[in-house]
């Protein structure tokens, strides 16, 4: 059996991880901008009764998008001081 360089190994499982978080954040990010245009057609027909949640709903999408991004940089930090 062909033993792998831990390295290599821990490079693959880090490539692997940021890849399967980039898709999560493009998909919250395709998630919040129709959450947001559906807030800003209410908003724009003076509908506040779905402009409000949506765009609630919105900020949240932003928060784990931020919180997704800020946990790839620590990863690559964490890679960078091996």
């Amino acid at each position: 059996m062909i033993q792998k360089d831990p390295l290599l190994a821990s490079l693959e499982q880090w490539s692997q991880n940021v890849m399967t978080i980039m898709v999560m954040v493009m998909v919250i990010l395709l998630i919040q901008f129709w959450l947001l245009s559906i807030a800003l057609e209410e908003f724009m027909a003076a509908e506040n009764s779905l402009a409000l949640p949506t765009f609630a709903a919105s900020c949240v999408c932003l928060a784990i998008n931020i919180w997704l991004l800020k946990y790839v940089r620590d990863i690559d930090k964490k890679i960078d001081k091996h």
